[in-house]
């Protein structure tokens, strides 16, 4: 997209124009550029939209059953007839002991192909999980330190953030801490990981003792292009240590083995990301590793999760560093590969990539996660910012997405030779409230620019909002609203369309304040429907209006190229108990296909348990325990 619409895109995009609506007078003023400067003081908040939000207690529910293949129940509306195929929600099933993120996978699938539609949900019991629960009752047990599960075996893998879905109708689970696991669409249970645990660099690996579960950094949106069945992980090390090689590229096919390649800057220095890599992406041409801001604090690996060690909050980096790299050196090479280096203003949580640009051009599109470190969660100790109240008792542990400034959505356009941003352009208004989040886009659409994208924005829900984590960003440098014109009362989250080649929003939903809005999922109309909005959205939503055909946690179905009229049909049932979902994805069919080649779990795991000599319970627990166990259970 040229400059020129961008920008006339822009101008016209605050206010009521950025959701369509007509306007009188004259054209509306030129909306504020947050990449010029700062503050600006609050957007007018949108006609209608609630001034408060209360974030319901079903937002933080924990559940460890799975739900049988049943019926949903329509509470209201009408269900489209043309909706098929079927979609995938991972969520976060937290224990009693545990908080924040570090729940196991539980993968829930409904299914729309038949007259009424169903759900089902199951554990993805992988050999990590089975080991889990094997120690459980022995000093040898995983505790929760609130971004994973930790024990003298390792860090868990707990594969509970996103779903790749790969040609083939194959679906891999992906988190931030562990390599992949691939998953079978029809039964939910495991097929195999992604690589060996060799293919992957740990932290801290030793020659006694190996850890069966090796403390892994990689990226919970590994990038999978479906043109040329290529996919691409990541591994990589926080700790600077000289000589070492900091970050490697996995390079997959989906068949046989993984290829490394360690990844240097041009003037030959190891890439070191200090954050995180939760996100990567691909141009037709690039591949982009975002060191993005949720950043990975050993007070909270090393000490449990209330303790005062774990609430020390350390501040994100307020910019984005993104590493490219060309895909065709990443295929040629037969050793490492060069990343330039470049710098966008604000953090970034999650990114998108235009597949098709000019060449030695890469345009990035990020929400940016304004003020706000996603990788935290509420404490018993925490109090609110203003009233100093307590926080609520049945919000302990939740994860806090509450962003202590304006979001805003950004375009920017990259040299891939130098790292230079070319051209930037950026926008906010009353509905990027929380912009970063949770993100849908129909799955048909032609991939050359991002285009129309689903957001479901968390807006600004302050009952967790906590004094610990404000504190850190009273002085964040891109503010827009200053910190004493904050809405205190809350902002509830929105279901929006935005237009990221023009750069605003063109559709929008407030869910009313008591009400959380998450994880929306395109389904494409039965047949080839590629256009951007021929289609629905299918979100979660929570509350805590429970009654005698409802649990407060329901399904909402919205026509996407209509999402200001509200849902179209509400799904759900008494016994519906779904705990906070995070991504998903949608396939067609459950029927896969796939090679045979799997990695061998039960020689890399009785080889790692063997070099545990000085405590022969290890090897058995394997033998004995873990792999009948996995066996009985895997495709």
């Amino acid at each position: 997209m040229d400059r020129r619409r961008f920008l006339t895109a822009l101008g016209a995009g605050a206010g009521i124009a950025a959701v369509g609506l007509p306007m009188s007078g004259c054209a509306a003023p030129p909306a504020p550029d947050p990449l010029a400067g700062g503050p600006f003081g609050a957007p007018t908040p949108t006609p209608g939209r609630d001034r408060w939000a209360r974030v319901p207690s079903a937002f933080n529910r924990r559940v460890t059953a799975e739900q049988a293949t049943t019926p949903l129940t329509l509470l209201d509306g009408e269900l489209p007839s043309d909706m098929a195929g079927h979609v995938f929600f991972q969520s976060l099933s937290l224990r009693d002991t545990d908080a924040g993120f570090s729940g196991d996978s539980l993968v829930w699938r409904v299914d729309l192909d038949s007259e009424v539609p169903t759900i089902t949900s199951r554990l993805l019991r992988t050999t990590d999980l089975l080991l889990h629960d094997a120690v459980a009752d022995t000093d040898l047990r995983f505790e929760s330190r609130g971004v994973s599960r930790l024990g003298p075996l390792g860090m868990q893998d707990q594969v509970n953030t996103a779903l790749v879905p790969l040609n083939g109708n194959r679906l891999v689970a992906t988190v931030d801490g562990g390599r992949s696991w691939e998953l079978d669409p029809a039964t939910l249970a495991p097929v195999g990981p992604v690589g060996r645990l060799d293919d992957h660099r740990p932290l801290v690996d030793l020659p006694v003792n190996r850890f069966l579960c090796p403390l892994n950094i990689t990226s919970a949106h590994p990038p999978y292009d479906a043109e040329t069945g290529e996919y691409y992980g990541v591994s990589l090390s926080i700790v600077p240590i000289p000589g070492l090689v900091y970050c490697e590229i996995l390079c997959w096919d989906g068949v046989g083995a993984i290829k490394r390649v360690p990844l240097t800057t041009p003037d030959g220095a190891p890439v070191l990301l200090s954050q995180s890599a939760h996100q990567m992406c691909i141009s037709r041409d690039h591949l982009l590793i975002a060191d993005t801001s949720t950043v990975i604090e050993f007070g909270k690996l090393m000490y449990p999760p209330h303790s005062a060690e774990a609430a020390e909050a350390q501040t994100p980096r307020p910019d984005t560093v993104l590493f490219i790299v060309s895909r065709d050196e990443l295929r040629r090479t037969a050793g490492g590969a060069t990343a330039v280096r470049s710098v966008i203003p604000r953090e970034s949580g999650h990114l998108m990539v235009d597949h098709d640009a000019a060449p030695g051009r890469i345009v990035v599109h990020s929400a940016h996660t304004s003020a706000m470190d996603f990788a935290e969660w509420v404490m018993p100790t925490d109090r609110h910012p203003v009233t100093g109240e307590p926080v609520r008792a049945d919000l302990v542990d939740a994860i806090t997405p509450v962003s202590y400034d304006i979001g805003v959505v950004g375009r920017y356009e990259i040299d891939t030779r130098t790292g230079a941003v070319l051209d930037q352009h950026a926008f906010f208004d009353d509905h990027t409230w929380g912009s970063g989040g949770l993100t849908a886009r129909n799955p048909l659409t032609p991939i050359d620019t991002v285009g129309d994208v689903f957001h479901a924005n968390s807006g600004m829900p302050t009952d967790i909002a906590v004094q610990r984590m404000h504190a850190v960003f009273t002085s964040y440098p891109h503010r827009i609203v200053p910190d004493a014109e904050l809405p205190w009362s809350g902002v509830p989250t929105s279901l929006l369309r935005i237009d990221h080649d023009a750069g605003r929003v063109v559709d929008a939903y407030w869910h009313a304040g008591d009400r959380f809005g998450w994880t929306p999922t395109f389904v494409p109309r039965r047949g080839t429907a590629t256009g951007s909005t021929d289609g629905y959205i299918v979100s979660v939503v929570y509350s805590d209006h429970a009654d005698a055909r409802s649990s407060g946690t329901e399904l909402w179905v919205f026509g996407a190229a209509d999402l200001a009229r509200g849902p179209i049909a509400r799904l759900g049932r008494a016994d519906l108990a779904m705990p906070l979902t995070l991504h998903s994805t949608w396939l067609d069919s459950l029927r896969a296909s796939r090679p045979d080649t799997r990695v061998d779990v039960a020689a890399e795991l009785t080889e790692r348990a063997d070099t545990w000599l000085a405590d022969p319970r290890v090897a058995s627990i394997v033998r004995n325990d873990v792999l009948p166990a996995y066996d009985a259970v895997r495709v």
